[in-house]
């Protein structure tokens, strides 16, 4: 809710922020609501099986008193992770039960996208820019499909995993990790408005330490955009007050949401991540290239300057090499912004009916596969059923060979200043089934049999 508020206040201090008519707003609402329906949040459609784990994380946020321990393992855990999504459709739960919940966790994160797609929309001039710019933002990926059909021989249910390192679509960000999305827009929204003098620097730098409890792998990869921020605002000589107060201000008041996601940090960890170089040239061939490369040849044309374009262009070609955690979440969460970014430069360039646009759209047009795939499955397979488990059951669905450490943090390692001193302990008691039904998996060849269905324990 805050950032909602801060989102709100943004466009009020925003230039020209009357050019967000209310036409623009509904087209934004309809939009975002779409695609996260899609999604499975409201558990209309099919949900990804990421989201077994964070209904039962939500159902946990709203059966038991704040704040409460797992006692499941010999040491007893606190629920540690980036819980901001779920906390007003948590205290929803209490109040009203979890199918209220389901909608409040829609309703919220659809206000939140719109609010930032209405934003977004100030960086275009027309309705015609406008439009095609939400199209190719929704649409935009890397070319997965060349890959899938390279390396698999056919297109996969969820062709993004070709290469075993990813960069996300839009599509897949929405309808896989919508919290990580919403964070690390907010730093690509508030980077460009502020880039082109649409909005002080104040509010947005304001903003983003309270995405932290969304997530903090998403406002680390919007860290390098307010270096270079804060590097151009110290060479112009634009530093204000302000700009240091507002968000010395907004840090404190996020201080113990900061302590909280860093307790028991070692059972996540930093590592170097050993990448083969021709599985990282092909990677970066198919996705980020063919977009980098025609940029780069354009020069001075290219929007936002040539400093937010380079330093794009390092950041994601060094992240796939950077390893937090067990699995490649970091490359995956920390490009989010940057690709944002991209999207938006190489929206400019097909708006501006350029020598590159036939070039662009052959990539968007195979890039928007990805995507079409992701709806595809929404479409084809049953609705989520409730989950109805545990952290603890639903994570032993389809995560049990994976270490629960991006979720738990054992209590007494927990920092004294957050440690709960009496907290409850959560019901232990688990039903036979986490849900009704079954669970069906993205088809991949390389996990026999097609269309598998995931285990019940």
């Amino acid at each position: 809710m805050v950032i909602a508020a801060l989102c709100v206040v943004t466009v009020k201090v925003t230039r020209d922020s009357c050019r967000i008519s209310w036409g623009t707003v509904l087209t934004c609402i309809l939009v975002a609501l779409s695609l996260l329906l899609l999604s499975g949040e409201g558990r209309f459609f099919y949900a990804n099986v990421d989201w077994q784990v964070r209904f039962a994380v939500l159902r946990d946020m709203g059966i038991n008193p704040w704040p409460f321990i797992y006692t499941a393992r010999p040491e007893p855990d606190l629920l540690r992770a980036p819980i901001g999504m779920f906390l007003v459709p948590a205290l929803v739960f209490k109040v009203f039960g979890s199918r209220a919940a389901d909608m409040a966790l829609l309703v919220q994160n659809a206000t939140l996208i719109a609010l930032l797609l209405a934003l977004a929309s100030q960086l275009f001039a027309d309705r015609r820019s406008r439009l095609i710019g939400l199209t190719i933002f929704i649409i935009f990926s890397g070319m997965d499909a060349i890959g899938d059909l390279l390396m698999q021989g056919m297109l996969t249910g969820h062709m993004e995993d070709w290469a075993e390192i990813q960069y996300s679509s839009t599509i897949t960000l929405l309808f896989w990790v919508p919290q990580h999305a919403i964070a690390g827009w907010v730093g690509a929204v508030g980077y460009m408005l502020w880039r082109e003098g649409r909005v002080p620097l104040a509010p947005w730098l304001a903003v983003l330490p309270l995405t932290a409890v969304w997530s903090p792998l998403g406002l680390m990869g919007a860290m390098p955009f307010v270096a270079l921020a804060g590097v151009r605002a110290l060479v112009t000589r634009a530093l204000r007050l302000r700009d240091f107060i507002a968000p010395a201000a907004s840090l404190l008041l996020s201080l113990p949401s900061l302590i909280y996601l860093g307790a028991a940090s070692d059972d996540v960890g930093f590592h170097f991540q050993p990448i083969p170089f021709v599985q990282w040239l092909l990677f970066q061939s198919f996705e980020t290239l063919p977009y980098l490369i025609p940029l780069a040849i354009a020069g001075r044309s290219t929007r936002f300057g040539r400093e937010s374009l380079w330093l794009m262009f390092a950041w994601l070609m060094i992240i796939p090499f950077v390893q937090i955690g067990w699995s490649t979440d970091f490359m995956m969460r920390g490009s989010i912004t940057a690709l944002a970014v991209l999207a938006v430069m190489v929206s400019d360039h097909v708006v501006q009916r350029g020598e590159r646009r036939p070039w662009f759209m052959v990539v968007l047009a195979v890039g928007s596969l990805t995507g079409f795939a992701e709806i595809r499955r929404a479409l084809v397979y049953p609705a989520a059923p409730e989950v109805r488990c545990s952290f603890f059951k639903a994570w032993d669905q389809h995560f049990a060979a994976f270490p629960k450490g991006s979720y738990l943090a054992p209590v007494d390692k927990v920092p004294a200043l957050i440690r709960p001193v009496d907290p409850a302990r959560a019901d232990a008691r688990e039903p036979a089934r986490c849900w009704d039904g079954s669970w069906k998996l993205p088809y991949d060849p390389r996990n026999a049999p097609s269309d598998r269905e995931n285990g019940i324990k």
